[in-house]
């Protein structure tokens, strides 16, 4: 006899094919959103590093709305970061294209590297 009662699961049929709903975390609006990049980053990070905390967040019903959180936060300040270098560092008006594209490119890069260790990896 087993210990575990079977799960009831509801189907929704979409051409022909019924597609089980299950909800990742308590809330649907987390669950409708795809993860962005931040998010992910997070998500592996928990997942090979701290994997107490993974299964604690996954049980709980609270990982994908902590990654989504993640992703907006950093998102956040990752532009916040980036226009205050623009605006601490500014160009020159006579710089070619490419220079302009590598002036903004390394505004970008000291804003992720920020971000990645103050809010993805922490």
């Amino acid at each position: 006899m087993s210990k575990f009662k079977p799960v009831e699961l509801e189907y929704e049929e979409v051409d022909g094919i019924l597609y089980p709903k299950i909800q990742i975390s308590n809330d649907v609006k987390y669950d409708e959103r795809s993860l962005g990049k931040y998010g992910r980053m997070r998500l592996r990070y928990l997942k090979e590093h701290k994997s107490y905390m993974y299964r604690e967040l996954l049980v709980s019903g609270e990982l994908i709305e902590h990654c989504h959180m993640a992703n907006d936060e950093a998102n956040e300040r990752a532009m916040l970061i980036e226009e205050q270098y623009l605006k601490k560092n500014p160009i020159s008006k006579d710089c070619g294209f490419m220079e302009r594209v590598g002036y903004y490119n390394i505004a970008r890069g000291v804003a992720e590297e920020v971000v990645l260790n103050e809010i993805v990896y922490k």
